[in-house]
């Protein structure tokens, strides 16, 4: 016998297990962590880019200064406050540090990859999850946008949990991770619209029949919505919340026109959904990791026998719920929005990993389709296309903000008489405002809305100008060369192509005094000859 007076603690078997089962939770989310952080070191001190820059790091700071929700030192665009809001919790507890936003944005990056792990091995099992995992963390747009302080990568890295927590039957789990979600980006809202439309259809289908059959399907439809509309209450209130501010309920007057009326002919969103059908199935090396996930779905069908049973319409009806996520983020970013980024379509990027993931691992040699994956992801990273992109696609982005880092070091040597210095966003606020990461102390600055010819016709007075290559151009351009694409492009996205060095210079009359080139970008610092 035990002495009485020895205290035992005995836990109930099914509490030891959930404790132990959250141990291993936080220990692996703490691994992948320090694995990500590790894999982007680099990039712990770099200045903010671009739309960082812009907007949401300036939003973050007006709320950890000023405790302003809508921003007031930037134009506000109604998006929802969660990161800007955990942005600012990281500056209040280690000061105002570039690093601390950074290991903010890294800790979604591991999320993104936990979540994707739990998904596939819910759904496919554990080598699925693997191949699921590695594909995430390497894939270029995931990898280069993890360290970004934008919303796109938050939301994906949220819905993919939400999603894995509603495959292993935890509804207050999913209900709390969809709500975070769609205050993370509103366009998040569409995870619980698209498993809302899921589960009235089954609802509907799996009815009771009878007289009284019509009553109880609506009453089982209305069941099945009610947790999916729940998720979105959150972000009702913030839009209440920012109409009563602003008097909008989405952005503002500029926002709305540029996201909705430029979206608004059909032509253009039949070009733009070609777009995203690109940008999803073809782009950054995702055309192999597509073909072959389609390969290994038709070989697990001829495998089970289910193209054949003709009463079951969707042999795996997850899988059918992650494509159709897939098809209403296609849809929704064809229709709606004036910029056709990519990384508007990380959520259903995650989403088609994971299914793909499903696909290889069915594969004669997973482990060989998943490697051949890998290695094509990993050359994106730094490929240049024979196109023009976006530099945040990829990691060129870095390139291009150590250009704008040393020019922005050589204005700060030149003489009082070099300013105000002529150029365009986002260089004009990254000469302007110190906390960006560019200069220790503001320098004046003239902007221009671009570097097209109309907007150099008039140009400011100015001491110097500060000309840089805004997008990747390639030497051959295979998609300019088309002249039905230039007058596309040209007609319904408004595009204009910006000058090139050499004409900025001869157009505008300047010398060069200091320029700097790297992997097909370019920076310089001019003045009047």
């Amino acid at each position: 016998m035990k002495a009485s007076g020895a205290a035992e603690i005995r836990l109930p078997t099914r509490r030891k297990f959930v404790l132990a089962g959250a141990g291993r939770t936080a220990a692996t989310f703490a691994g992948i962590y320090a694995a990500g952080v590790a894999a982007h070191c680099w990039a712990l001190h770099l200045p903010y880019y671009w739309d960082e820059a812009g907007y949401f790091v300036p939003a973050a700071l007006d709320l950890a200064r000023h405790g302003w929700w809508v921003p007031h030192s930037t134009l506000a665009n109604g998006h929802p406050p969660l990161v800007m809001a955990l942005l600012a919790l990281a500056w209040q507890l280690a000061g105002y540090k570039i690093w601390a936003a950074r290991a903010v944005m890294l800790g979604f990056y591991a999320g993104l990859i936990a979540g994707a792990w739990q998904l596939a091995k819910t759904l496919f099992g554990t080598r699925a999850a693997i191949i699921a995992a590695l594909l995430i963390a390497f894939a270029p747009l995931v990898f280069a946008q993890a360290p970004l302080a934008q919303l796109d990568l938050p939301a994906a890295a949220l819905i993919i949990g939400a999603l894995a927590a509603r495959y292993r039957r935890r509804p207050a789990l999913y209900l709390l991770l969809a709500a975070a979600a769609c205050l993370a980006k509103e366009t998040a809202v569409l995870l619980p619209f698209a498993l809302a439309l899921a589960d009235m259809l089954r609802a509907a289908r799996t009815a009771p029949a009878g007289a009284d059959s019509s009553p109880r399907k609506w009453r089982r439809m209305a069941l099945a919505v009610w947790p999916h509309a729940a998720a979105a209450l959150p972000l009702l209130g913030w839009l209440a919340y920012y109409h009563a501010l602003t008097g909008y309920w989405f952005g503002n007057a500029g926002f709305l026109a540029y996201n909705l009326d430029a979206a608004s002919s059909a032509p253009r969103i039949v070009i733009t959904l070609l777009r995203r059908v690109w940008q999803l199935f073809g782009y950054n090396g995702a055309w192999l990791l597509t073909g072959l996930g389609l390969w290994g779905w038709r070989r697990r069908a001829r495998a089970r026998g289910e193209s054949a049973r003709r009463s079951e319409r969707w042999p795996h009806p997850p899988a059918a719920e992650l494509a159709g996520l897939i098809a209403i983020y296609l849809l929704f970013h064809s229709a709606i929005g004036g910029a056709v980024l990519t990384r508007y379509l990380l959520p259903a990027e995650a989403a088609l990993i994971v299914l793909a993931a499903g696909g290889l691992s069915w594969l004669p040699r997973p482990q060989l389709a998943a490697a051949a994956c890998l290695l094509l992801f990993c050359l994106n990273w730094f490929w240049r296309p024979p196109y023009a992109f976006p530099y945040e696609d990829n990691l060129a982005y870095v390139n291009f903000v150590h250009l704008q880092q040393a020019a922005a070091r050589r204005l700060a040597t030149l003489p009082s008489s070099f300013q105000p210095v002529l150029t365009a966003w986002p260089a004009t606020d990254e000469l302007s405002t110190p906390a960006l990461g560019y200069v220790r102390q503001p320098l004046r600055v003239a902007p221009v809305r671009d570097f097209n010819p109309g907007a150099l016709q008039r140009l400011p007075a100015f001491g110097s100008a500060l000309l840089y290559s805004r997008r990747y151009r390639p030497p051959l351009d295979l998609l300019n060369a088309l002249p039905l694409w230039r007058r596309w492009i040209g007609r319904y996205f408004h595009y204009q192509p910006e000058l090139g060095r050499r004409a900025l210079l001869r157009q505008m009359k300047l010398r060069v005094v200091w320029q700097k080139r790297r992997r097909g970008q370019w920076v310089l610092i001019a003045a009047a000859k």
